[in-house]
């Protein structure tokens, strides 16, 4: 009996412990819009940069007349490694950035009906995006009169102008 309670421990499934780089990296959730941002800019200007000095800005023979042939493969690494390196980053930048433009579209919208109807989809941009952005969403919902539920527990921030502003009416001249 005790052997065959061995081979069953032995056969299941041991939870998959994370490495320390992914640990790290899925807690800082709230700010891989900004490090994609940043790391496709960056790898973007990289093969660019290096792209025109090799083909049109002539750097290679300026580069052998200079006397500093060594440094053409590090050009070259340039242009594979920024390559490379957009070609991993690009689309999840430019995933984020359509989950921001459709927050902020939505940031927009003064219709409670029409926040209401695309709540959803608001909230797992905004969720996906970070803090800042659960604020403002939670602005609005509180400007529109929304119930925000337990969800978001930060002070809400203006949205970036989508609820009217109520205007005080004894103050205005007539």
């Amino acid at each position: 009996m005790h052997a065959a309670l061995g081979l069953v421990t032995m056969t299941r499934a041991r939870g998959k412990s994370q490495n320390p780089l992914k640990k790290w990296w899925n807690s800082k959730s709230d700010q891989h819009f900004q490090a994609y941002t940043i790391m496709t800019l960056f790898s973007l200007a990289v093969a660019l940069f290096c792209f025109l000095f090799l083909f049109f800005m002539d750097g290679v023979s300026r580069l052998e007349g200079d006397g500093n042939e060594n440094l053409i493969p590090l050009i070259w690494l340039g242009l594979l490694g920024g390559t490379i390196a957009l070609f991993f980053t690009a689309p999840e930048f430019l995933y984020f950035l359509g989950k921001k433009q459709l927050l902020d579209e939505i940031l927009y919208l003064d219709s409670r009906a029409e926040v209401l109807r695309r709540r959803r989809e608001a909230e797992v941009a905004a969720d996906l995006l970070g803090p800042t952005y659960q604020a403002r969403l939670k602005g609005l919902y509180q400007s529109l009169g929304i119930n925000v539920g337990k969800k978001y527990k930060m002070d809400a921030l203006p949205p970036k102008g989508g609820a009217p502003a109520t205007v005080d009416k004894s103050s205005e001249e007539e």
